[in-house]
């Protein structure tokens, strides 16, 4: 399952998933592009890993904001192999009727704009290259309608369908599309939000990065699932 040597964008590289994952590709021999929406968001963690790993902001919600993450890393790099479509966001709590104007555009801008303007750009030399793997995060809330956040279910829910019209595409060029549905994440951000919960029950940000150094493998055949993946019991 090595990735050596593989270029690599992490959208969403800042947070607490993304500094997992961006650290453990890194440590697998990654060459890593760290996509954040501010420039000192990332600096710090690509300063940490060290001249492999390429910096650059972005608002991937603007489709031309995207491009340039590409070209940055074709720049640098001169090749895309591996997107991890990581950024995104998550609100919610009114049920429809009470629920804010502009809750519905926030959730698809986070959630759903970014992956799509990002899997489109990545791709374009990935089949080129005839190779690139792709992953989203989708979620649990993609499958099953849940009272009172409807609106993030309907951003997530849309990863999926863009996962399995992708992968449907691509296959012919030897490029795999599939997208991750985790439950509650073990990030700082989530234990601040929910101080009672139970946190060894969430999954953990080690397990979602081993799960996606699977999914990226070139022995990989899966290609267009959505794979579950659920707090520990």
């Amino acid at each position: 399952m090595s990735v050596e040597n593989k270029v690599t964008i992490i959208s969403g590289a800042s947070g607490g998933l993304g500094q997992t994952v961006s650290r453990i590709f890194y440590q697998q021999g990654a060459r890593l592009v760290l996509v954040g929406s501010r420039p000192e968001s990332v600096q710090p963690l690509a300063t940490e890993l060290g001249e492999h790993a390429l910096p650059v902001a972005a608002n991937l919600a603007d489709a031309a904001d995207a491009d340039a993450v590409v070209d940055a890393a074709l720049n640098k790099f001169g090749r895309v192999d591996i997107l991890l479509n990581l950024a995104g966001g998550f609100a919610g709590g009114e049920p429809v009727h009470a629920t804010a104007d502009d809750l519905l555009q926030r959730m698809l801008s986070l959630n759903l704009y970014t992956t799509y303007n990002l899997s489109r750009a990545a791709v374009k030399p990935m089949i080129e290259q005839q190779w690139g793997r792709i992953v989203n995060t989708a979620s649990r809330d993609a499958l099953h309608g849940r009272a009172n956040y409807s609106a993030y279910g309907i951003s997530k829910t849309a990863i999926l369908r863009l996962t399995e019209a992708m992968a449907d595409e691509v296959k012919k060029y030897n490029i795999t599309v599939n997208a991750i549905l985790p439950g509650t994440i073990d990030t700082d951000a989530n234990r601040r939000a929910t101080p009672n919960a139970n946190f060894a029950a969430w999954v953990k940000p080690a397990t979602i990065a081993e799960t996606l150094l699977f999914l990226v493998s070139e022995q990989t055949a899966i290609s267009g699932a959505a794979i579950p993946l659920f707090e520990q019991f």
